[in-house]
């Protein structure tokens, strides 16, 4: 919780408010408001409009005037282009690594997936996704392409909540990425560019088969550009059950 002594700014509001969102705490549909946010933060409310603000600028909550705000639902539509513009970046940075590949940045990510089978271990998986995206991180900082990297962090909400939605709902998932990570890894060391592309592939693809699964058991909180329904403000709060996520933060 922010005290109202650390002097706590839009900035601040926006951070811990878009972390809860991408992280599923605050759900897509959860109805937020200027009050009870200042309320749970000890914050004023002046920051907290601010920065509900620009998370709408950003497509990460929808503001109705005079009704309310929600947390935007997950955009399919928003979904297939920001996979399309991580895989693009992704495919390019893997060759550049597999072609100079670099020890100390294998075994960093050596190191992650270590972190991601603790992660697993305990059932975190708002964890198991940061470990993740630290894994693909890391052969971005070995090219020197850290702002490609972030770039793609920046523009990929939508997909963000839905690879965490993901590892909690179908099952094998969480195996089949940690098995995914070693088999990348095992072709890097080889400098086998072909092979390390193809298991990029199949990795940044696994998500597109799982869409239809996830829609069919929380079909409410999905939506896309032509949703005639997108508009309406719900009377209340999208419901959900209590294990949404086998861990919540």
């Amino acid at each position: 919780m922010v005290g109202k002594t650390r002097n706590t700014t839009a900035e601040d509001v926006y951070k811990i408010v878009k972390g809860k969102i991408l992280n599923l705490t605050y759900k897509p549909g959860y109805s937020l408001s200027a009050f009870t946010l200042s309320e749970e933060l000890e914050v004023s409310r002046s920051p907290v409009r601010e920065a509900l603000i620009r998370l709408a600028a950003e497509n990460l909550v929808e503001i109705f005037p005079q009704i309310g705000t929600r947390v935007a639902l997950i955009n399919l539509d928003k979904v297939s282009e920001e996979r399309f513009l991580r895989k693009s970046l992704e495919e390019s940075a893997i060759r550049a690594f597999v072609n100079n590949p670099s020890a100390k940045h294998i075994q960093r990510m050596k190191i992650l997936i270590d972190e991601q089978i603790v992660a697993l271990q305990e059932k975190n998986m708002v964890l198991f996704l940061e470990k993740d995206d630290a894994f693909h991180e890391e052969y971005f900082i070995a090219i020197n392409k850290r702002t490609c990297w972030e770039l793609s962090l920046n523009f990929t909400s939508n997909e963000h909540r839905l690879r965490l939605l993901s590892l909690s709902s179908v099952g094998g998932t969480l195996d089949t990425v940690i098995e995914t990570h070693k088999n990348l890894i095992a072709a890097i060391e080889m400098q086998d560019e072909q092979k390390a592309v193809a298991v990029m592939k199949q990795h940044l693809g696994r998500i597109s088969n799982e869409i239809s699964k996830l829609v069919a058991q929380y079909p409410e909180i999905f939506t896309y550009n032509d949703d005639k329904h997108r508009s309406r403000y719900p009377k209340k709060s999208v419901e959900f059950p209590e294990n949404f996520l086998l861990t919540i933060n």
